[in-house]
């Protein structure tokens, strides 16, 4: 993704993340796996930028949380599976 997305725009946030996850291969997603990959997020996001984008998750009908799972790159996050 070229452009940097604004977490505090909630519509242009779940627009892009709903995009980038019905490419996205995977089966289980975190908060920060969808700011550095989805979202071409440079540094670690802030907190507020993390609420933004879990309360977009949370928001989607076909993703469930399910928890801290614990990544390589990322270490233990609040994480979500798809929901088939």
């Amino acid at each position: 993704m070229g452009s940097k997305v604004s977490t505090g725009n909630t519509q242009e946030l779940k627009s892009a993340m709903t995009k980038w996850l019905k490419e996205f291969p995977g089966e289980l997603i975190c908060a920060r796996q969808i700011w550095y990959e989805g979202l071409g997020g440079c540094g670690v996001p802030n907190p507020t930028d993390v609420e933004a984008m879990e309360a977009v998750l949370n928001g989607l009908g076909d993703w469930k949380n399910v928890g801290t799972q614990r990544y390589e790159k990322f270490g233990g996050q609040n994480s979500w599976k798809r929901v088939q």
